[in-house]
């Protein structure tokens, strides 16, 4: 991923997102916000007890960095599960200002139309991203330890293909930072129900440590997934960035407890090509 600096705003892109000046994606840090500690500084989501007054300045803030009025941004109601959404104009806007709005029992989001950005919150999920340039389609996923094993990141680009005609191998994905295989452990029901789904492949991500407890890899679940979706490794750009590992950039939830903020993955299309940072 390749970090920027606008004023004093962090935020990272992915390398091969970058290639195409007619979409945007980011994922965006604590870094430069109005709100107070806990949830210092720039705390992009409703839910978690900040004032909200303070989110609607932050989303002011990242919307006039990327170049779309903050009115605009489209979210995931976030229910921890695998539905795909297809994103209309009339959907443009769902979860902006009020939460309840956001759109209901839905983790990820697709859509072919322009000038509306899809967004995600996170604070140790992923957010997957996904490009078909050919296509013009972007999406957007949130992917925790639920919706990973309920396959979202498969199910994403299987609705894409549906949809929009993609071909899988055409399609761009990034994985961004979440937590690490280092301070990531579940028990072994999680494990267990992680086995049960993957079988032998979950090897690759779910590894026992010495105390009898396991360590749940996300990054490498999800990219493996997208290739068993048919993404080529080449399109895939995965971030290896833990979240509990910098908390001078990112919100973690298993670091901090639940009064902690919530950062984004945000993609969106353009009518015309732009370069905006």
């Amino acid at each position: 991923m390749i970090e920027h600096d606008i004023a004093g705003n962090r935020f990272f892109t992915y390398g091969l997102f970058d290639l195409y000046v007619n979409v945007t994606n980011v994922v965006t840090t604590r870094r430069r916000g109005v709100s107070s500690p806990p949830y210092d500084t720039l705390n992009l989501g409703f839910h978690v007890g900040d004032d909200p007054d303070a989110v609607l300045e932050n989303r002011a803030i990242v919307s006039q960095i990327l170049g779309f009025e903050p009115e605009a941004f489209t979210l995931a109601g976030q229910v921890h599960g695998s539905v795909v959404a297809v994103v209309r104009s009339n959907d443009r806007g769902k979860g902006a200002v009020i939460e309840d709005d956001a759109l209901r029992g839905t983790d990820a989001m697709i859509t072919n139309e322009a000038d509306i950005p899809l967004a995600v919150l996170i604070a140790d999920c992923v957010a997957l991203s996904f490009y078909d340039p050919g296509k013009n389609v972007i999406g957007i996923a949130h992917a925790g330890w639920k919706g990973t094993l309920g396959r979202i990141a498969e199910k994403t680009v299987e609705a894409i293909a549906a949809a929009f005609g993609s071909n899988p191998a055409d399609i761009l994905a990034g994985v961004s930072p979440s937590i690490g295989v280092c301070h990531y452990e579940v028990g072994g029901e999680v494990a267990d129900a992680y086995r049960g789904v993957f079988g032998d492949e979950a090897a690759r991500f779910l590894s026992e440590d010495t105390r009898g407890s396991y360590r749940l890899d996300l990054m490498e679940a999800n990219t493996r997934q997208l290739l068993k979706a048919g993404v080529s490794s080449d399109r895939i750009e995965t971030s290896r960035l833990c979240t509990a590992c910098t908390p001078e950039l990112f919100y973690s939830y298993r670091r901090d407890g639940s009064r902690t903020g919530r950062f984004a993955g945000i993609i969106v299309l353009h009518r015309t090509g732009r370069r905006l940072y």
